[in-house]
């Protein structure tokens, strides 16, 4: 999974004529990219709220199980979440959109892009991420003190033996 277009592909599907109605929503969410890795990146794809079920384009959507000629159509929330590996519970790490929040979204930011995955904004300034993520200071703020410690607990272990590292070499 991971190929790369997801974004666009659902941001497509719901400004399209055969899903551009107000059942559905686009859902951005972080998911496992390899069940059991801790290597997390983020994902979109239509969720129709009045059905529960989900539509997937994308390119990495050949691969997951159910599919059909590379399109998941109408698979149960649960089902896809369960093959997937999308994250639904957690601080900034799952958000739908209507297509009109959407489309206002992107034209806003000029791009369809993981807006509040908090752990897509890398790149923001810490304003500006602390502004669009309540409660974290900056995205390193959010990946040390909230996001490793829950969902990458390898990166906390793995911090604690480099400052350890770093002790011992203050004290030679």
């Amino acid at each position: 999974m991971g190929a790369g277009n997801c974004y666009p592909a659902a941001w497509n599907a719901i400004n399209t004529t055969k899903i551009k109605n107000d059942d559905w929503v686009v859902v951005h969410a972080l998911r496992d990219i390899f069940k059991g890795a801790n290597h997390f990146g983020g994902h979109a794809f239509l969720l129709n709220k009045k059905t529960n079920t989900v539509y997937d384009d994308c390119i990495s959507a050949k691969y997951i199980d159910g599919s059909v000629d590379g399109v998941v159509d109408d698979m149960p929330f649960d089902e896809y979440v369960e093959k997937t590996f999308v994250v639904t519970e957690g601080d900034y790490v799952y958000k739908e959109y209507t297509r009109i929040e959407l489309n206002k979204e992107t034209m806003k930011e000029m791009v369809h892009m993981p807006f509040d995955l908090a752990k897509e904004q890398w790149s923001m300034k810490p304003k500006e991420f602390a502004k669009r993520f309540p409660g974290y200071e900056s995205y390193a703020d959010y990946m040390k003190n909230y996001f490793q410690p829950t969902f990458e607990p390898h990166w906390v272990k793995l911090r604690e033996m480099h400052e350890a590292d770093e002790a011992k070499k203050k004290k030679v």
